[in-house]
């Protein structure tokens, strides 16, 4: 299972306004743009919503900007989308992150949140130089508590395992790198342990190595 699968398995993007929000690299609103969205992707780094342009070309539009405060107008969206990037914002913004979310969607619109959880593969070996466990756990309470508090009707929630490979450990450490770049100045004292437990824990394919991270989606609409 990949994210635009089980998206698609639940909403129908063909013409559809969404924007993907912590786009990063803008790989998901180009998925959602082959699928027949009007897609853009938010990025709170500038350099990355450079890359992400001159990347997508005149497919998707990138914009600077973050969760607490949407560079978008008011109803003028079908589906927000947080890919692996809702535990990112700081906890004490995800209240005004989630109004943004309100603020932004049309009537009966969609919010989309995809988290990894706190275990498997990947996150064990992460964990050396980031250990996002407590933060993990506490957005998806978050999202969890969010399901009853009647702003939202969650239509899904389910769990799947997201695999990725990489061709090596040096490959493995730019993309950790390159989610949080803070994280390289921890890398020299654990860049060892990291890379034993890369091996231990990885799946040797005739292109890499793989590493399973499981994670959670919901899938809400906007009540009222």
């Amino acid at each position: 299972m990949n994210h635009i699968e089980y998206l698609t398995s639940l909403y129908d993007l063909r013409n559809r306004q969404v924007v993907d929000v912590g786009g990063g690299n803008g790989s998901f609103a180009q998925a959602m743009s082959s699928r027949g969205a009007i897609a853009c992707g938010i990025e709170i780094e500038a350099d990355k919503v450079a890359a992400a342009s001159r990347a997508s070309g005149a497919g998707i539009a990138m914009l600077e900007g973050r969760g607490e405060a949407l560079p978008l107008d008011d109803c003028s969206q079908d589906l927000v989308c947080y890919v692996f990037s809702f535990h990112h914002v700081p906890l004490e913004l995800q209240a005004s992150a989630l109004d943004e979310v309100r603020r932004v969607l049309r009537p009966g619109g969609r919010l989309h949140v995809v988290d990894p959880l706190a275990s498997g593969a990947m996150i064990e070996v992460v964990k050396l130089v980031d250990d996002e466990t407590d933060v993990r756990n506490v957005s998806q309470a978050r999202l969890d508590e969010l399901a009853g508090e009647g702003v939202f009707e969650l239509i899904a929630k389910d769990e799947y395992i997201l695999t990725r490979c990489y061709g090596d450990f040096d490959v493995f450490i730019k993309t950790v790198v390159s989610v949080d770049p803070a994280r390289a100045a921890r890398l020299p004292s654990v860049m060892s342990d990291m890379e034993q437990r890369f091996h231990q824990l990885g799946r040797g394919t005739a292109d890499g190595f793989e590493l399973d991270q499981p994670c959670v989606a919901y899938h809400f609409a906007l009540a009222g």
